[in-house]
């Protein structure tokens, strides 16, 4: 008995077919070789089973971080959240802006106290890869265009009227709208980047944002204010209630 324990004990193994576990799992006379093999069976039956449903976890968690947005910068004081309304549904964030990005922002808003400047980078969902040009990807970016102009001038109406500053660049032209022109304009990728830490792709001499679920098919554009988050973000809540779809 002790001799058939031991090679019970230290044999590999191996994967038995279900009608040979039955039979192990079901003897009508087991001995206590046979009951130790189905305690060993039992036992790595649960091991497989728990080792299967770990790696499915895995696999859900690698999922979900590559489905995941980009983790919170230490500019951002507002996180990524949607807007909609029926002037635009995009995507948009709050940022303090970094010292230096400030200092050279002075060169794109000559005159204004950017001291205390928010920086909020948007992004709408193209149905196009914004990489490629032709006259339907024309159309769908002035559209979009068009989009972010409505939001963005309804926001900065309200918060002229609470007597804070605010504008927005053009995405074609890196110019601000309302403000005088310096002799820089902002770059929205390059901004992004800063402050979101997103990706990018080369496109001959031009850069390509990557958002981390829509990828290259995106709109991005810029606003800006002096007005503190807390004004800004109920400003945004206002609008979209204004203007509801």
């Amino acid at each position: 008995m002790d001799t058939m324990h031991h090679a019970i004990m230290t044999e590999n193994l191996t994967p038995l077919s279900p009608s040979q576990q039955y039979l192990l799992l079901h003897s009508s006379q087991p001995s206590a070789a046979a009951t130790l093999t189905s305690e060993l069976l039992h036992a790595s039956l649960v091991a497989a089973t728990t080792a299967n449903t770990q790696s499915k976890c895995t696999l859900q968690r690698q999922q979900q971080e590559q489905q995941r947005p980009a983790l919170r910068s230490p500019s951002c004081v507002m996180a990524p959240r949607m807007s909609t309304s029926a002037l635009a549904t995009l995507e948009y964030s709050v940022h303090a802006c970094p010292k230096r990005m400030a200092r050279d922002l002075t060169t794109v808003f000559p005159g204004k106290d950017l001291s205390k400047l928010l920086v909020v980078p948007t992004f709408q969902k193209c149905l196009h890869e914004m990489v490629a040009w032709d006259a339907e990807i024309a159309k769908e970016k002035d559209d979009r265009l068009d989009d972010f102009i409505r939001w963005s001038k309804a926001i900065h109406k309200r918060l002229e009227n609470l007597g804070h500053w605010s504008d927005m660049t053009d995405p074609a032209s890196g110019y601000p709208c309302y403000s005088e022109r310096g002799r820089d304009v902002y770059p929205d990728v390059d901004g992004c980047q800063v402050l979101l830490k997103y990706d990018f792709q080369n496109a001959g001499c031009c850069k390509i944002l990557l958002h981390p679920v829509w990828g290259s098919k995106i709109y991005p554009a810029t606003f800006f204010t002096t007005a503190p988050a807390d004004v800004l973000q109920s400003v945004v809540h206002q609008v979209e209630l204004e203007h509801r779809s």
